[in-house]
């Protein structure tokens, strides 16, 4: 099958050719969230060539450890919006490296905003590249946007994959075209990404499998439990009727969530899908409307089982950018269930997704997007660390992401804060009983009965003395 057609195929370059055009590139766009679609020839060529860099590096989400292992030989100065296991974070959290991580919506609205023709190059990955467009790949991510900042473009197309036309919503930045969205599968966007020939500055092929994202570690062992409770919040204590539609925290509470539904003929408007949720089309789910389509460890068989019957699912899976699935007034207006994970959260309900003693993990993602605008907020977590030694219920965050306000239901392996219409002094004898891990249940109750009544009660010293005692 013919990837490129027309007037396109003159802009076919090899590897080498497009590093060197990098080598004196003072900011560089990469594309792919969630692992999928990262670029695979060009970013390994720079690297190999790398003499030392003083870049700034953008992404379109979380990428993949070979990746990271290949920018790590550059020297980036500053790097957004997402992070992709330690070799990333080490140079982060030490102050090599500047970041500030943004929510999803907000960095690609940014580049709209501030950004046009400011980044040297965009590299992202395709399928198809014809007269009329380029087809993308499993992820749209932040690409439109990033293509509305770049000054020059290089497109990988990968051959691995089939030609994925038909997958597509495309609705450009600050379009009106938002407003024909009132359903989970409506399309009111183009299928082809539409980019200015003369951005093109080369096109090169791969034929390289995905590997899973960087952001995924094995589930917890109390993710099936957790995800039950889940559903008794949205059976028991919201009605859920099966309408509106579910956005899904990615990562091992995605899969495990629908692995457990009660009901068939779910609608999912999430951030990203795992290519697990691939076999419950038709069964446990109707529609999905995503991102990207990302693998988790262990999940490369139904993103394979996908490759190679993606035309079977085109009336069920829809992908656009980023800055549409995260639309804060799309969400609203379809009254999205809202489903996050943490690190961590305080006694009131105020939620950290993103750092762990002051180091950043890997980013704040699409929490806010979410949680600012869902019909109801339902925040899971484990009531332990991976170690069992550390209790993610605390007394107060160093970092908070997603602000008490947000925050409707807390549910641990423990059991379900229901914080709704609740004081703050009630919020917190809700959450310490309900979900805090007996082991430190004692303890937090303690420091919150010694502290002085006020609307929000609260000790510094006190706090200190919990944290030590752990």
């Amino acid at each position: 099958m013919e990837r490129i057609t027309g007037a396109m195929k003159e802009k076919i370059i090899d590897t080498d050719k497009a590093a060197k055009m990098l080598m004196n590139a003072g900011s560089i766009a990469v594309g792919g969230m969630g692992g999928q679609s990262i670029p695979k020839e060009i970013p390994s060529a720079l690297a190999m060539n790398a003499k030392s860099k003083n870049i700034i590096l953008y992404t379109g989400g979380g990428t993949t450890n070979t990746f990271e292992n290949k920018m790590s030989r550059l020297e980036i100065k500053r790097r957004f919006y997402y992070l992709s296991g330690n070799t990333s974070r080490l140079p982060v959290n030490s102050g090599k490296t500047m970041m500030m991580d943004y929510f999803v919506s907000r960095y690609s609205r940014l580049m709209g905003y501030e950004m046009k023709n400011k980044i040297d190059f965009l590299i992202f990955e395709a399928t198809a590249i014809g007269e009329n467009g380029i087809v993308p790949s499993l992820s749209l991510d932040a690409v439109p946007a990033l293509e509305y900042a770049a000054k020059n473009i290089l497109i990988e197309i990968n051959t691995n994959k089939p030609d994925l036309y038909g997958l597509h919503d495309i609705i450009p930045l600050n379009s009106r075209k938002t407003a024909d969205i009132k359903s989970v599968y409506d399309r009111p966007g183009n299928r082809y990404l539409k980019i200015k020939k003369n951005k093109i500055k080369g096109i090169i092929f791969t034929d390289k499998k995905e590997e899973s994202g960087g952001s995924y570690g094995r589930p917890p062992k109390d993710i099936d439990i957790i995800s039950d409770k889940i559903w008794k919040i949205l059976t028991e204590f919201i009605a859920f009727k099966n309408v509106e539609p579910l956005q899904v925290g990615a990562g091992s509470i995605a899969t495990s969530l629908i692995d457990v539904s009660p009901y068939n003929n779910l609608k999912i408007w999430c951030e990203i899908a795992p290519s697990k949720w691939i076999e419950k089309i038709g069964d446990k789910i109707d529609k999905i409307s995503a991102s990207a389509l990302y693998t988790l460890p262990g999940d490369e068989k139904y993103t394979a089982k996908f490759l190679n019957s993606f035309t079977d699912y085109v009336n069920s899976l829809v992908l656009r950018p980023n800055y549409i699935t995260n639309s804060q007034e799309i969400i609203g207006r379809l009254n999205a269930i809202v489903i996050q994970q943490a690190l961590e959260i305080d006694i009131y309900g105020s939620v950290n997704v993103s750092h762990i003693n002051g180091n950043i993990y890997n980013g704040v993602g699409g929490s806010g997007d979410f949680a600012s605008s869902g019909k109801y907020v339902i925040v899971a977590l484990t009531s332990l660390s991976r170690d069992s030694k550390t209790s993610k219920i605390v007394p107060l965050l160093s970092n908070v992401d997603i602000p008490k306000q947000m925050v409707d239901f807390i549910v641990t392996e423990n059991g379900i804060a229901d914080l709704r219409w609740k004081d703050p002094r009630e919020r917190a004898s809700e959450i310490i009983n309900n979900c805090a891990s007996p082991v430190y249940r004692d303890s937090l109750m303690k420091y919150f009965t010694g502290c002085e009544n006020k609307h929000i009660p609260y000790d510094i010293h006190l706090a200190a003395e919990w944290f030590e005692n752990q």
